[in-house]
């Protein structure tokens, strides 16, 4: 069984967010405070509600949504979480009996649904109560046994989590101890052959007492029993008399569950080619001296170690794997190696949640893992791409071209998508002309190279007329119109475009080109192209009069000639960076402030 549907209300920041989840991986992404973090506890606290050790709840009015846009004193409306588990096969439906739920309109149709609900009551001396009911299937009060609720099990992986401390022998929770605790074989060499031995308990005794044995010799005992009368002496001399206080000292309980609490991780030094086969030759590294995001590279790999020994084991039936930014303490390259390694888990028979706000392991996955969270207002929305308008040809296509900077768009709060390095290079020049108030890196606004005049597949990513189908910010697409200049028309790839408009999506087209549109803004937009032009190429001059027409065309003619368009909007950026005369004096055409103001106001 997997999680197919997730309903959040009233939790945290999110009002209420209704999720499609697929079998294998599923990949949350959004900017800062969009809700991924929410998304993640409320996932561990329904998985981890039969489990004595859980470590999260609902814990005080703060987990209660509260509405920001106006100030109320109504009481705070419930918290409900409701998870609808699709059944895969019939021991779903044994295992978790009480769970069970019949589709009225479907007599083959059967889900396994938990609900959970918590509120806040007031009591006669005015305090408030925390108030909460669990239940199954599809009746409000249908009992939830413990036994059904431990069948359910995951593990998380905090954002900034400890894995040095994580790793130590000893620690609670160690994963690394985890995963022999629960091991039931091990496989040992027998000459050329490796042979299979069953750890059952009496192994596991057996283990435990020949290293004991190893150790109990008069040496050790000796050196032991002299630091304990040391301790002892100086026990009985403090305390008060015939009040019994001694100590006995030992190396360890020789019992295998504490045996492998000792476990040390390490990593090797050399490696196994220099060694030549002497494993003695070997030295290793304290746990202390990796970085950061090794030492997470390893917890993490001890995780799924675990999971998939426990999933081997069928030690409980549903597995979850919820990691928060993965993206930890690793470069893009071991982003992109441990995230692909996440991929290859689908058909391990554990589901994955991930949240990041990274554009590397974005511009890598799947489109249909991704669900886009964003946050306008008070309001948190979600877009599964799986569900949106894309077809198949619109997915291919942009997972072939999304890389980590085309990919930041779903993390923006507005696009702008233009056909080249020109426009990318001087858009953002052009809104702090229009009013620093429109600042494009402020406004978290990400300006989008299609490099090309491919726009569908990004226009369907918002023009959607189904709300739950498009992204619940705006995007403006900046291209040339084509038109011929005789007879006013519009080109059949501008008429195309000007069809994609509607709800989230604008479309703003030049008369021609976009240099032409800057050329004949105004005069001065022309004598400061022109200028600009002549520093890059010194012995050029310009034939045509006064005209503003006929000085852009000439000026087109030119940079298509020595095809250098993109090095000419650079240097007229920095020129209008740097010389605030040039800047306060040029002027935008009109399609340009109407594709920035749209997109920011």
């Amino acid at each position: 069984m997997y999680l197919e549907r997730f309903v959040i209300k009233r939790f945290r920041s999110i009002q209420e967010l209704d999720l499609n989840l697929n079998k294998g991986l599923n990949i949350f992404i959004g900017e800062n405070n969009s809700g991924k973090s929410a998304i993640i506890d409320a996932l561990r606290i329904c998985f981890g509600y039969g489990k004595q050790w859980r470590d999260i709840g609902i814990r005080n009015d703060e987990d209660f949504y509260i509405d920001i846009s106006e100030i109320k004193n109504e009481e705070y409306a419930p918290i409900e979480f409701d998870l609808y588990f699709a059944i895969e096969n019939p021991e779903d439906r044994n295992i978790f009996n009480d769970l069970i739920s019949q589709n009225p309109n479907d007599p083959e149709k059967q889900s396994i649904q938990l609900h959970f609900r918590y509120k806040l009551e007031t009591n006669p001396k005015g305090n408030k109560i925390l108030r909460w009911n669990i239940w199954g299937g599809d009746l409000d009060g249908q009992t939830v046994v413990s036994d059904e609720l431990q069948e359910i099990f995951y593990s998380y992986l905090a954002p900034l989590r400890d894995a040095e401390h994580a790793l130590r022998p000893y620690v609670k929770d160690n994963k690394v101890t985890s995963l022999f605790k629960e091991l039931t074989k091990y496989f040992k060499s027998n000459g050329s052959v490796k042979e299979e031995v069953i750890l059952s308990q009496d192994k596991k005794d057996e283990l435990a007492q020949k290293l004991e044995a190893v150790i109990q010799d008069n040496d050790w005992t000796g050196l032991i029993s002299t630091g304990e009368e040391f301790i002892n002496e100086h026990l009985e001399k403090a305390d008060i008399t015939r009040k019994g206080s001694e100590i006995n000292l030992r190396l360890l309980e020789y019992k295998y569950e504490n045996v492998i609490k000792g476990i040390l991780t390490r990593k090797p030094v050399y490696e196994k080619a220099l060694l030549h086969g002497d494993k003695t030759k070997q030295k290793y590294f304290d746990i202390s001296q990796n970085g950061l995001g090794e030492n997470n590279l390893v917890y993490a790999s001890a995780v799924l170690g675990d999971l998939e020994n426990r999933r081997n084991e069928k030690i409980e039936h549903y597995y979850a794997l919820l990691i928060e930014e993965p993206e930890a303490h690793l470069h893009p390259q071991k982003q992109n190696t441990f995230f692909n390694y996440l991929n290859s888990l689908q058909n391990l028979g554990v589901q994955i949640f991930i949240t990041s706000h990274s554009p590397t392991i974005t511009a890598k996955s799947d489109l249909d893992n991704i669900t886009v969270l964003q946050k306008k207002l008070n309001n948190i929305t979600s877009l599964a791409l799986k569900n949106s308008t894309l077809s198949i040809e619109n997915k291919e296509y942009l997972r072939r071209f999304l890389d980590v900077t085309r990919s930041q768009l779903f993390f923006s709060n507005g696009v702008i998508l233009v056909e080249g390095i020109s426009e990318a290079l001087l858009i953002p020049i052009f809104a702090d002309i229009l009013n620093e108030y429109y600042n494009i890196d402020k406004n978290g606004i990400e300006v989008v190279n299609v490099n090309g005049v491919a726009f569908e597949p990004f226009a369907k990513l918002f023009n959607s007329d189904d709300i739950k189908k498009r992204l619940n910010t705006k995007c403006v697409i900046l291209s040339d119109g084509d038109e011929h200049r005789n007879d006013g028309k519009k080109s059949p790839r501008a008429s195309n475009l000007e069809a994609l408009k509607g709800n989230n999506l604008d479309i703003q087209l030049a008369f021609w080109t976009f240099e032409y549109e800057l050329m004949i803004a105004s005069e001065q937009n022309a004598n400061i192209m022109i200028e600009v032009y002549k520093y890059l190429h010194p012995k050029t001059e310009f034939k045509t009069g006064d005209k503003l027409e006929e000085r852009a065309q000439e000026l087109i003619e030119k940079l298509d000639q020595n095809r250098d368009k993109a090095i000419f909007a650079q240097r007229l950026s920095y020129t209008l960076s740097e010389n605030k005369d040039y800047r306060n004096s040029f002027s935008l055409p009109e399609y340009i402030q109407n594709a920035i103001l749209w997109v920011i106001n």
